[in-house]
């Protein structure tokens, strides 16, 4: 009997003891499948709030955010983050939009990174992903909600290869390119009124214009370069002395003229009486009558 006793009470203790290890089993395994839940939505959020292939931190105290499902594939297509400001009343918040996020093809990753001015509440910086690929390939610059400065990365190599100047009105002024892709401009459009003026690039890899041509030249004309006309500086005795002064010459007095006579005329000769035409005879004086005796 006392052997019985003892055998019960020792299957007794592992049923127990399995009980408990399978509940602890299954106690880590939730913990586990909860934290992999919670890295993989820590790791969605890091890649949704990215901005020039960099992780944008917002630190909850001071920023509030907002998501909106566009297109209801539970995924969101635009965030909105808002900085938190002290209200007019004690304990009221006001929020002002700071950060604008877009997921525009709907694949889940954001294309667009669009940042307001605080004060103003226009845009100061816009980026763009071209080509989807979750790296910025454009960033617009901002003043007074126009557009500046447009840099573009069409390589994809993160490197900006073009880069657009606007004046205050949004037009195009001039641009400037990297074609080699070195990191340095060797291209340059200049334009008027948004219409191309002037085109010049470097052919020789130093970083500066050596050649140029106009909007309706076909071909390129070098440009010679100031420095290249002084090579080796100004020549040590190039300076005045009083030998080398160059004296006024004496203005030429004009040549005397000979007084001209004036031409003599030759006298008229003078006009032939004018003979009196015989008078008709019945213009005749009649003879006088004779006197009465």
């Amino acid at each position: 009997m006392r052997k019985l006793l003892i055998l019960l009470a020792v299957t007794l203790f592992l049923v127990v003891s399995c009980g408990t290890t399978q509940e602890k089993g299954n106690n880590s395994n939730d913990s586990s499948d909860e934290a992999r839940l919670a890295e993989a939505a820590k790791k969605k959020d890091e890649r949704t709030l990215m901005s020039r292939g960099e992780k944008v931190n917002f630190d909850k105290e001071k920023y509030e955010i907002k998501q909106y499902d566009i297109n209801k594939d539970e995924k969101p297509d635009i965030i909105n983050i808002f900085k938190k400001a002290p209200g007019e009343r004690k304990g009221d918040v006001e929020l002002t939009l700071y950060a604008k996020f877009m997921d525009l093809n709907h694949d889940g990753n954001i294309d667009v990174w669009r940042y307001f001015d605080e004060k103003t509440g226009s845009v100061s910086t816009e980026e763009l992903d071209l080509d989807f690929d979750g790296k910025v390939d454009r960033v617009d610059s901002f003043i007074d909600g126009i557009v500046r400065k447009s840099e573009y990365d069409f390589q994809f190599d993160s490197k900006c290869d073009i880069t657009k100047f606007y004046d205050e009105k949004g037009i195009l002024l001039n641009l400037e390119s990297d074609l080699n892709g070195d990191g340095v401009a060797d291209y340059w459009e200049y334009y008027n009124n948004g219409v191309i003026e002037r085109v010049e690039k470097d052919t020789n890899g130093d970083g500066k214009a050596d050649a140029f041509k106009r909007s309706n030249d076909a071909e390129f004309t070098e440009i010679v370069a100031i420095d290249k006309k002084f090579e080796g500086g100004v020549p040590a005795d190039f300076k005045e002395t009083p030998e080398d002064e160059m004296k006024p010459e004496a203005e030429a007095k004009p040549e005397a003229q000979p007084e001209v006579q004036p031409e003599v005329q030759p006298e008229a000769e003078p006009a032939a009486p004018a003979q009196e035409e015989p008078k008709p005879e019945s213009e005749e004086t009649a003879p006088e009558a004779p006197a009465a005796e």
